[in-house]
């Protein structure tokens, strides 16, 4: 078709206004350009990204995103459709949990994602027939009762009753056709005992009859079947009439699905979405970029879920892209947060720490909407530094790029080897590769460089470079990962691979090397064995501590200035009491691997781990404050990238391998004035019994509530620059409609500040 010159971008309207998420409340950060399945219902055109589910309503034209913290059960789809006949919609995750969505119900069936099967479980597609739901799975064909929301039979259809993968299933008549990665095989829907792999057999008068079908549909008295080419050449479309022909018309290499809506069949491809009338005649072909399902509405509008563009709404000559505001990835694989702003790279490295080649992208979260920023010929940003000084200037390092510097996110600058002091691993190749940078309190940004002869080099607040040799200690190493400058200036990087750690003290001399000291680091205890040098992630607390992430827990270097005043440094482990009437305790998460460490601004460390989701314990690790994770939590996946605290609003933003979604905290980082006092919600109406935040506060802010005439209704601690309060008295009873008072000291008591809460029954 002809497009027009038209292209209108429809974004979300945000649900909440920024800064104004409620404490305690999630909020998905999902991309929604890589859409891959689609759906009609009565009123709403809902489509499945690689990041989660949105829908347009058809009536209202609103735009909304749905995912677990809208009640759904996993994120992540992998086949869903709608039952005009049961008025229902089946969500098949790419786990293989399952939900069905009923009116405002949503009811789950996990004994899928639950049960022990070898091998593929996905499920690939939904046919429904006669009250039930079939499932095309990758072992078989499992059949929901969808009235009693219960599964009924599984049924294994290879010779000999083997697991087989189904990527289609339909129906005519008299029939049951499976479009199988082995061919086509069928049996009769009147057969009682389908349960037994004898009632399928394989259909063997068509061509490529071994070969794998990837899609199956009866339309209009024919059963129409796609032969995927292994070889990504040309796909086939065969049809049954009376014997099997090849429709040769259709020449599409990569047949991505095929579906009956009405009286048409629409098959979507690399090329388009080709439609065929009842006569069996191709009457249109859309050139949408890349398609991957398609459907027709009464109204003749085509709705296309495209992959890289997100759902396209195709009128007469006309398309429209809808799509929610978000990231363009869905990976953070490093974030860091200034001045209300989060950035986020979507990098990585593999194992063996080798370039995975993606592209250098930049995610940027202001005022509750992403910007995302490509670049295609840097690869692999893997961590990034925010200007203490200027929230819109960052760096960020690549696994083989260089460094790259940012202003207002745009590109203004890099840096290799041609204009720095980095080094490249293999001179006129792309290996400058920076495992972490930072800035020291004085604008100076530290960075590792890996496998060369001087693998740590600055870049001065002025401009200029400086790079250490630190004695040879670091150059035959594979890798060189995250790095800090403490509040003693002392520089710390994690060498990744079971080596430990490196300690640097420039003695507050960057240019004079003669008073550096360098320190390789196993991680010791008292008696001098090594705990564990295994080492994924460290942080400063606000006292100076150093946080260790290990394959073994948590380890914490207690005034970590005395490796280089005593000579010598122990870890300690933090024991948790068991609280079981015994006097043992175990070790922080011993048998986790915690893979990033953020302190919040109440000191409290949020830690997050490989499988076992997310921890937040106190200052001083020996309580636990929360524990999310994807089971009992909208926690998007347990495997943790990264966590970043947003100090101004405490948004706690979890990195997962499934996505970002962020948590309203309690802790905000301290101010240095009450020249910013918030307070949120404010009037707070008859309707709101969340929790008030009160914020812009000094750290430990000691918090007097009266009423208007002077009478205590409610006092507490800040936690960094923020305080809570439920919106009751002493006595626990709710505070009657009028005028409160809020009376704020600093703890020294050389500070004070007064603001009002207007409360509405």
């Amino acid at each position: 078709m002809k497009k027009s010159l038209l292209y209108a971008i429809l974004l979300i309207i945000p649900r909440v206004v920024f800064g104004q998420v409620a404490i305690g409340d999630w909020q998905t950060h999902l991309p929604y350009y890589f859409c891959n399945s689609l759906m009609l219902t009565d009123d709403k055109a809902i489509c499945s990204s690689t990041g989660g589910l949105f829908y347009y309503h058809l009536e209202d034209n609103s735009l909304n995103t749905f995912s677990k913290t809208d009640g759904l059960s996993d994120n992540g789809v992998s086949a869903m459709s709608w039952s005009e006949e049961d008025q229902i919609a089946l969500l098949a995750y790419e786990n293989a949990n399952v939900d069905i969505l009923k009116g405002n119900e949503i009811i789950n069936i996990p004994d899928i994602l639950k049960k022990q099967i070898p091998g593929d479980k996905s499920i690939y597609h939904i046919y429904f027939l006669n009250g039930k739901a079939y499932l095309s799975c990758g072992f078989g064909i499992v059949v929901v009762d969808i009235i009693k929301y219960e599964i009924t039979d599984t049924y294994y259809i290879a010779e000999g009753g083997d697991a087989l993968k189904v990527n289609q299933l339909t129906s005519d008549d008299t029939y049951f056709y499976a479009a199988t990665d082995e061919g086509i095989r069928r049996a009769l829907i009147s057969n009682p005992f389908l349960i037994d792999f004898n009632s399928w057999e394989k259909i063997t008068g068509l061509p490529n009859s071994d070969g794998p079908y990837s899609g199956i549909v009866s339309f209009n008295g024919r059963i129409f079947t796609v032969y995927n080419d292994p070889f990504g050449v040309e796909d086939k479309l065969y049809y049954f009439d009376n014997g099997w022909f090849e429709y040769a018309q259709y020449t599409e290499a990569d047949c991505s699905e095929i579906r009956v809506v009405g009286e048409k069949l629409i098959l979507s491809g690399k090329s388009g979405v080709q439609i065929m009338s009842k006569d069996f005649i191709f009457v249109r072909n859309y050139e949408v970029g890349t398609p991957k399902s398609a459907v027709i509405d009464q109204d003749g509008i085509l709705w296309v879920a495209d992959y890289g563009r997100g759902m396209i709404k195709v009128s007469g000559d006309e398309e429209q892209i809808i799509r929610p505001n978000g990231p363009f990835s869905s990976l953070a694989y490093k974030m860091a947060s200034a001045g209300g702003i989060l950035y986020a790279v979507s990098g990585g490295v593999s194992s063996t720490y080798s370039n995975l080649y993606r592209s250098g992208s930049l995610h940027i979260y202001k005022e509750n909407s992403w910007k995302s920023k490509i670049k295609y010929d840097f690869l692999d940003y893997v961590t990034l530094a925010v200007d203490p000084d200027d929230a819109s200037h960052l760096f960020v390092g690549s696994w083989g790029y260089g460094l790259v510097e940012y202003r207002e996110n745009e590109i203004v600058a890099s840096y290799d080897e041609n204009n720095s002091t980095l080094q490249n691993a293999v001179p006129g190749g792309d290996v400058v590769r920076i495992g972490g940078i930072t800035f020291d309190e004085n604008r100076n940004l530290w960075m590792t460089n890996t496998k060369v002869p001087e693998p740590i080099s600055v870049m001065k607040s002025d401009g200029s470079w400086k790079s250490f040799k630190v004695d040879g200690l670091l150059s035959a190493y594979p890798a060189l990962g995250d790095v800090l400058v403490t509040q003693s200036g002392h520089v710390w990087a994690i060498i990744p691979k079971g080596n430990g750690l490196f300690a640097m003290d420039f003695n507050g001399t960057i240019d004079n090397e003669d008073d550096d000291e360098y320190r390789l680091v196993n991680v010791v205890d008292e008696y001098g064995k090594v705990i564990t040098n295994e080492i994924f992630s460290f942080a400063e607390d606000q006292n100076g501590n150093i946080w260790l992430g290990t394959n073994q827990g948590v380890l914490v270097y207690y005034s970590p200035s005395r490796l280089f005043t005593d000579g010598k440094l122990h870890a300690e482990e933090i024991i948790v009491p068991r609280n079981d009437g015994t006097i043992y305790g175990d070790p922080l998460l011993q048998t986790e691997k915690v893979t990033t460490i953020e302190v919040d601004g109440a000191n409290r460390k949020w830690l997050g781990t490989a499988n076992g989701g997310v921890f937040l314990v106190s200052q001083n690790g020996m309580d636990q404050i929360y524990n999310f994770s994807s089971g009992n939590s909208p926690l998007l996946s347990n495997s943790i990238t990264d966590i970043c605290v947003n100090g101004e609003n405490g948004e706690v933003f979890f990195g997962t391998d499934k996505g970002n979604i962020s948590f309203r905290g309690e802790a905000t980082s301290g101010a240095d004035y009450y020249n910013n006092v918030k307070v949120f919600p404010n009037p707070v109406r008859e309707n709101y019994f969340g929790l008030i935040a009160i914020s812009g506060l000094l750290d430990e802010t000691k918090v007097k509530i009266t009423d208007i005439s002077g009478a205590l209704v409610y006092e507490t601690d800040s936690y960094g620059g923020q305080a809570l309060w439920d919106g009751n008295n002493l006595k626990g009873e709710r505070v009657a409609t009028g005028v409160y008072l809020v009376f704020l000291a600093n703890r020294e008591a050389t500070a004070a500040h007064v603001t009002k809460i207007l409360f509405i029954h």
